[in-house]
């Protein structure tokens, strides 16, 4: 089981993003963009090769993502809703993503053993999502995966802060 970091407000940013082990040696670079048809985001380990893509296949309410291992078609993901928390399939992976976008804490099983726990931590230097994987050669599916909540959750958190009026200036609008 291996653990790995990343800045929390980085994950799914347009640019790259770094994924460190807990030496802090840099393991991958995720690369890409959300929130548009067609988007993509991308895992390379540290010797420049591509590892696994994720890409949007459809917008709105549930968008659907395809998956790939190595430029093979790996499986697919939509979002789902649970009654209390948010629930994912990956089809194809049998993988089964549980969690709550507003806390940040997920896992992820296949069948009953769990694959990928994702918390959010405090370290010296700041905040950071750790991951703990079980399995190395799914880490970078499991990473865009991970891009993918860390999406939805700031979409989320901007739809809320909207529709409550928060983060806007009242006096000047």
């Amino acid at each position: 089981m291996r653990k790995l970091y990343s800045y929390r407000n980085r994950l799914s940013t347009r640019g790259t993003t770094t994924i460190t082990d807990e030496n802090g040696s840099n393991v991958y670079l995720i690369n890409g963009r959300w929130g548009m048809h067609a988007g993509v985001m991308s895992v390379y380990s540290s010797s420049n090769l591509l590892e696994a893509e994720i890409k949007q296949r459809s917008l709105g309410m549930l968008p659907k993502f395809d998956l790939y291992k190595k430029r093979k078609y790996a499986g697919s993901i939509r979002r789902y809703y649970g009654v209390s928390r948010e629930m994912l399939f990956v089809k194809k992976l049998n993988w089964l993503i549980m969690g709550n976008l507003s806390t940040y804490n997920y896992r992820v099983f296949h069948g009953r053993e769990c694959i990928m726990t994702i918390n959010e931590v405090q370290l010296a230097s700041g905040d950071y999502l750790e991951f703990t994987i079980s399995h190395e050669e799914d880490e970078a599916l499991l990473l865009c995966i991970a891009s993918i909540l860390d999406y939805w959750a700031k979409t989320g958190t901007k739809a809320r802060n909207r529709r409550f009026g928060c983060g806007r200036n009242l006096a000047f609008d």
